[in-house]
């Protein structure tokens, strides 16, 4: 009779013992998922994390590039503003100077033209190159009352006649043929030391 209760004990203690042993092994497991999907979280985290960054730093760089192409635009617009401007000025002041010395120029020419000077100078152009005979010697309007000293410099039988291009003084030598003309106005001086200053000085900004 007494051996039922021990072996009742016993059953229970056993129950009991495979009950904590169940108990644990579930535990176990159930921490080893947890582990485990704890750890597969953290490493989803991380490459999200990682994406996260990556994605930021491509597009900061597509920031800081566009913003560099920005800067670049309107840095190489303002340069060539400035560049422009400068150039504008400084042919702007090389005209004005231009300007300024050929004025003088052509006063010192007007001045000669009214002086005692401009007759012998005149007659010195048809002796030094005398014209052939029958030639038309062109000169200005106010220069024709000089032409009876001027045919006599000439020493062959010419006519005068009036050239409207002709507006500084000088003369022109045209053949009896009308095919040839000698040029020896103050017009064309002036206009070759016009063209010589534009190219050797590049007034056309060439050289800029």
């Amino acid at each position: 009779m007494e051996a039922g209760p021990p072996r009742e004990r016993m059953r229970r203690m056993d129950a009991k013992q495979n009950l904590a042993q169940f108990m644990a092994a579930v535990s176990r497991n159930t921490d080893a998922q947890i582990a485990q999907a704890a750890a597969q979280a953290q490493e989803e985290a991380e490459q999200l994390l990682n994406d996260a960054a990556a994605r930021a730093a491509a597009d900061a760089e597509r920031e800081i590039e566009t913003a560099k192409r920005r800067i670049d635009a309107k840095y190489q617009k303002r340069m060539s503003q400035v560049g422009y401007r400068g150039r504008t000025a400084l042919l702007s002041r090389r005209q004005s100077l231009l300007m300024g010395l050929f004025g003088e120029l052509q006063q010192k020419l007007n001045d000669f033209t009214a002086s005692d000077g401009y007759l012998p100078w005149m007659e010195s152009l048809l002796k030094q190159a005398a014209p052939p005979e029958g030639a038309v010697i062109l000169l200005r309007r106010a220069d024709l009352a000089m032409q009876d000293a001027l045919r006599s410099a000439a020493g062959v039988p010419c006519s005068f006649r009036a050239d409207p291009a002709i507006r500084m003084g000088g003369l022109s030598v045209l053949s009896p043929d009308g095919h040839r003309c000698e040029n020896h106005t103050l017009d064309e001086a002036f206009s070759e030391q016009l063209r010589g200053f534009y190219r050797n000085h590049s007034i056309d900004g060439g050289d800029e």
